[in-house]
């Protein structure tokens, strides 16, 4: 836990720092950063995107989360509850809460610490998290401040989860989670990048429904065929 405390606490510090420096910048060097991070962000999401085992569980995995996000108006129940906050908070705390507890780093670090108490990677995630919440916070906002305890929340929970179960988790399912992570770091790169913005709290169960398609997916890649040979 004491990586991911450091985490939470990079975050705090960085995007506390990107609002004192956001009042600095001109509007075009912000706009700059803000495509910087965008690119950044589709490049990860790419790159995670690739690690998927098993491509049909996490197509009816997302199919599945998203149309339950949808019922249970996540996005816009969060947009709501911070509206208060300030004009694009919420969408602020989302974008950053995905881009900092989405990824492949998030699950191995916390898997490593759970399993083996071991925060190395934490460390060097949450040193990342420091330069990119200061430039995310100059760009977005105070929104972005307030993903500290969110990221403290997320990880910790995680790592929790390692320690209780991490064992079990094979190399597939892990896999398939970082997939499924990448897609939804390329919707918050196109967001970023202002090309096309989704309700990416809607997207999130999906990470729930991934231990329960894998075995369906592989069923019908291997069993279901079978049923029609002779």
């Amino acid at each position: 836990m004491v990586g991911t405390l450091f985490n939470a606490v990079t975050v705090a510090i960085g995007a506390s720092a990107g609002l004192i420096l956001g009042k600095r910048l001109s509007d075009s060097l912000n706009a700059i950063i803000f495509q910087a991070l965008g690119l950044f962000t589709l490049g990860l999401g790419i790159a995670m995107s690739l690690e998927t085992a098993n491509l049909f569980a996490v197509f009816l995995a997302l199919i599945t989360g998203v149309v339950c996000g949808h019922a249970l108006q996540l996005d816009e129940r969060m947009k709501k509850s911070t509206a208060r906050l300030g004009e694009g908070t919420g969408t602020a705390l989302v974008q950053s809460v995905l881009l900092f507890c989405v990824g492949a780093m998030t699950l191995i670090g916390c898997m490593q610490d759970g399993l083996n108490d071991d925060s190395t990677v934490l460390f060097i995630k949450g040193s990342m998290d420091l330069v990119s919440s200061a430039f995310l916070a100059a760009a977005l906002g105070r929104g972005v401040l307030l993903a500290a305890p969110a990221v403290l929340l997320i990880q910790g929970a995680l790592t929790a989860a390692f320690a209780f179960w991490g064992a079990a988790w094979s190399d597939a399912l892990i896999a398939d989670l970082t997939g499924l992570g990448g897609l939804l770091l390329l919707a918050l790169g196109l967001d970023l990048l202002k090309v096309r913005s989704f309700p990416l709290l809607n997207f999130t169960p999906a990470f729930l429904f991934i231990p329960l398609f894998q075995p369906v997916a592989d069923w019908l890649e291997t069993g279901l065929p079978q049923l029609f040979l002779p």
